[in-house]
């Protein structure tokens, strides 16, 4: 023992809590943990004399260099965590010599080379975290002989070719993650059979293929399903509502088309619903049911389906989705209509952007209501009116696009209440009168400024020097 700390006297005194830390080392505790111990340099291969050790935490420190090979020495070694560090080199296929590990957490560092095939061999490994590291080469088939696995964690490497259909023979895996894992090809149909599945994230890939129509039915107890960024198509399971506990759907940037399914509001757990980005359509307004039915999902954050060929007319049923509802887009659509008055009762919004579409009518001035705003686009629809003075009680707002559309009448001056915004766009409508001093009495705007091609009238006032860190003016008419 007295060596082991001799060889280990820079890597304890890195932190000048060598006696706190050998005090820890000793034979009655099974354990060392230096989380969070700002230790750098490299790992000692010393550590490999610690022959009683089952736990090693070296996480959240800025240990560089090779992981030492020493470690498979440690045959009783059970959960091994070094993530979060800066370690580089290749895995080292000797720790698969400690049969009994559990755990083995290696994620966010700089590893490169390959997944040693012989992980396979571990009768034991529950959890295999990989995540975020340079890690090339294919995904190894032989992981599926680690029968025990729970959790497989192998997002954003540098992998090539596809998904394992081996993978599919994990029974008890609960968590798979894939994603940024520059995978091609078809999902295999073997995955869609993990029945104990809870998590799977196949996103920012280039998977192609459809997701199967009875998924929800294959897949009972999965709560966050990720498969955005990948080329996939076809149309978006019914099924998913037999998934009763789904919390998060990310299906965005994709070919998926047809309809949304009608009844996800029967997913009482259903918190983030992402589907921007798609060939999605509303051809008729039995189409639309969909949002009228989210209103029975209590705690929802986030619907995104903005960039899809939704139209027809914006149904009231809006305004009846939950108060936690915090963003809310459904630009860059086709959809008609007007927005409805009862839109103030999502007073949770803090992302609420409908531009472009083909909207019209007034802006109700029920928006006021909506004070954890931060950000309005209403851009490039057929709005019209006066901007609702109301909108000078959004104090959180700091973007507010207006522009291209048909409003007429003055700026309120209200809207020199808005001391956070950092961007105000109005350009290309109908507005009319002087601009109001009190916009230029907004300290925060840095970005934008745009008033130009409306009918303003009158003189700049001397407050525009006010606006010292403002990126771009534009206050012309043309």
């Amino acid at each position: 023992m007295e060596s082991l700390l001799r060889g280990m006297t820079p890597f304890l005194f890195a932190v000048g809590r060598a006696s706190s830390v050998a005090i820890g080392i000793r034979r009655e505790s099974s354990s060392l943990n230096l989380t969070s111990f700002d230790l750098v340099g490299a790992i000692p291969p010393h550590l490999a004399n610690l022959t009683f050790l089952r736990t090693i935490d070296f996480s959240a420190n800025d240990f560089q260099g090779p992981i030492p090979q020493e470690l498979s020495r440690l045959s009783r070694l059970q959960d091994l965590d070094l993530s979060h560090n800066s370690l580089s080199g290749m895995i080292p296929w000797e720790i698969s010599h400690c049969l009994g590990l559990q755990t083995i957490d290696m994620s966010y560092n700089k590893l490169g080379g390959f997944i040693p095939t012989e992980f396979g061999s571990l009768p034991s490994l529950h959890s295999l975290h990989l995540t975020n590291n340079s890690i090339t080469g294919e995904i190894p088939a032989s992981l599926s002989n680690a029968s025990s696995l729970n959790i497989l964690g192998l997002s954003f490497n540098r992998f090539s070719g596809g998904i394992p259909p081996s993978l599919g023979e994990l029974s008890l895996l609960k968590v798979l993650s894939l994603g940024g894992d520059n995978l091609e090809g078809s999902i295999p149909p073997s995955l869609w059979n993990l029945s104990s599945l809870e998590y799977l994230h196949l996103g920012f890939n280039q998977l192609k293929g459809s997701l199967p129509q009875d998924l929800g039915q294959t897949l009972p107890h999965l709560k966050h399903l990720y498969a955005y960024s990948n080329k996939m198509h076809g149309p978006i399971p019914i099924s998913l509502l037999n998934a009763s506990q789904l919390s998060d759907i990310d299906l965005s940037e994709n070919n998926f088309i047809g309809r949304i399914p009608p009844n996800l509001g029967s997913l009482q757990y259903l918190r983030v619903l992402i589907l921007y980005d798609n060939q999605l359509e509303t051809r008729e307004p039995l189409d639309w049911s969909f949002l009228t039915s989210l209103s029975n999902c209590t705690i929802l954050e986030r619907l995104l389906i903005d960039h899809n060929n939704l139209g027809g007319l914006l149904p009231k049923s809006i305004a009846n989705i939950s108060a936690t509802l915090r963003w809310l887009s459904m630009a860059h659509n086709s959809i008609e209509g007007s927005i409805p008055p009862e839109i103030g009762n999502l007073v949770g919004l803090e992302y609420f952007d409908l531009g472009p579409n083909f909207l019209s009518g007034h802006i109700p001035a029920s928006i006021g209501l909506l004070k954890n705003l931060h950000l309005i686009d209403l851009s490039f629809n057929n709005l019209s009116g006066e901007i609702p003075s109301t909108m000078g009680n959004l104090l959180q707002l700091n973007e507010l696009f207006l522009d291209f559309n048909n409003f007429n009448g003055s700026i309120p001056s209200s809207l020199g209440n808005c001391k956070s915004l950092e961007l105000l766009n109005l350009r290309n409508n109908k507005l009319t009168g002087t601009i109001p001093k009190e916009i230029f009495s907004i300290f925060s705007l840095s970005v934008q400024l745009l008033f130009d091609e409306n009918q303003l009238t009158g003189t700049i006032p001397p407050e525009i020097g006010n606006l010292i860190n403002i990126g771009h003016i534009r206050l012309s008419r043309k």
